[in-house]
């Protein structure tokens, strides 16, 4: 288990499909995550099994525990690229009594810190659409840069908008956030 300020990460489990089935069919939860709502909010516990919980080399995810080692979020990477030491990043806070207060920003932390300074990865990426100022700021906050944005790319509540497309690479997270070892209790 991997362990932040705020929060925790530990692999998932199968006790975790109902709590997946929550959050995503949670329209307000979907909204803000990916812009998908309702789309994405049509998934049966049997679809949430085969698509997340199948095992995938190329992909890591996580549950997101609070102080008390409840589950608040889910956490992960995808599209692994190891001659490039590359992944992209996702993030979904399914508890919205948690939404604003760090969690996320605590959450991402941890995982940028393992896939640097454990897995020695170079770049990570992640993707938001322009709606999603709340999501902009914490990344923003870690170093993530706005390298580009995929025009018109999320279609929200009948209207277009625009994909963000963020990077953050090894070398300018390092020199503000400088790896440590683990605090002693």
């Amino acid at each position: 288990m991997l362990q932040g300020k705020k929060t925790f990460l530990r692999p998932l489990e199968p006790d975790d499909i109902p709590i997946y089935h929550k959050w995503y069919n949670d329209q307000n939860v979907n909204y803000w995550a990916n812009a998908a709502w309702p789309l994405s909010t049509m998934l049966s516990e049997e679809d949430i099994e085969e698509r997340f919980f199948t095992p995938n080399k190329d992909c890591g995810r996580y549950i997101i525990l609070n102080e008390e080692q409840e589950p608040i979020g889910t956490i992960g990477y995808r599209e692994v690229n190891i001659p490039a030491r590359s992944a992209v990043l996702f993030i979904i806070i399914g508890e919205r009594d948690y939404w604003s207060r760090g969690y996320g920003t605590d959450a991402l932390k941890v995982l940028i810190n393992y896939l640097f300074y454990q897995w020695n990865f170079h770049r990570l990426s992640l993707d938001l659409w322009d709606g999603n100022l709340r999501a902009l700021k914490a990344y923003e906050k870690l170093g993530f840069k706005v390298e580009g944005r995929l025009r018109e790319a999320r279609f929200v509540l009948g209207e277009y908008h625009d994909a963000i497309l963020m990077g953050l690479l090894r070398d300018e997270y390092v020199q503000h956030h400088p790896p440590h070892p683990p605090e002693t209790v």
